[in-house]
């Protein structure tokens, strides 16, 4: 999910077709649509400042057809959440992956990416939006706001496990281990950004330096 400003609601779209149901083509273009115009507004106005019709509008549709896809508010909301957090492309694309033979270069890749997706503005938004209102979403903020949850999981845990292999490091349990490692490079970030506490690039990257030392030192076999 990538709109094109996501400060600002994209300009309404427009679309012809013939008359009768949407095809599977055009009704999935209609969703995107949706979530995209909905993401950008939540962004901007927030949860409470969004209305479903501000959504139909920005989304180039009617407000009887956003009903139909939806039966509130909420759910507009926990879609855009469910569809944007475990996206490797938003709020931006993810570099390539790293060299997975270069154990501490490829954490160092991993947690940088990681960093910078913790600490994108777009993500800060709409985290905090999703705190604010997680009484109203419980299942759906824990999933999406877990240690765990990143796009990059499944190839950190790849790493471990390839490393693992050949007796250079001790990973039993690499699932785990993964998710510490995403807590330990951007959990802290993405809470000190959630209250407007900002560092420089320079500490950061001290930082990630330190965090991923520390973690290499754990795995080392006793």
């Amino acid at each position: 999910m990538s709109p094109s400003d996501a400060s600002g609601a994209p300009p309404p779209r427009t679309r012809s077709r013939r008359g009768g149901r949407p095809t599977l083509e055009e009704a999935a273009e209609l969703d995107r649509a949706v979530r995209d115009a909905a993401l950008s507004l939540f962004l901007e106005h927030g949860y409470e400042g969004t209305s479903m019709d501000a959504i139909a509008r920005a989304a180039g549709t009617t407000k009887a057809s956003l009903y139909a896809r939806f039966k509130s508010k909420e759910e507009v909301f926990a879609s855009v959440l469910r569809q944007a957090v475990p996206d490797p492309d938003w709020p931006g694309t993810e570099p390539a992956a790293p060299d997975l033979d270069d154990l501490e270069g490829a954490l160092t890749a991993i947690a940088r990416t990681a960093l910078r997706r913790a600490l994108d503005p777009s993500m800060v938004r709409l985290s905090r939006i999703a705190v604010t209102h997680a009484s109203r979403f419980p299942d759906l903020a824990s999933r999406a706001y877990a240690a765990g949850h990143f796009p990059r999981k499944p190839l950190l845990v790849e790493l471990l496990r390839r490393h693992a292999a050949t007796g250079a490091i001790q990973a039993d349990e690499p699932e785990i281990l993964a998710e510490h490692f995403i807590a330990m490079v951007s959990g802290m970030p993405a809470r000190l950004a959630s209250f407007g506490i900002e560092r420089d690039e320079a500490t950061w990257e001290h930082h990630t330096r330190v965090a991923v030392r520390l973690f290499l030192r754990g795995l080392r076999p006793g």
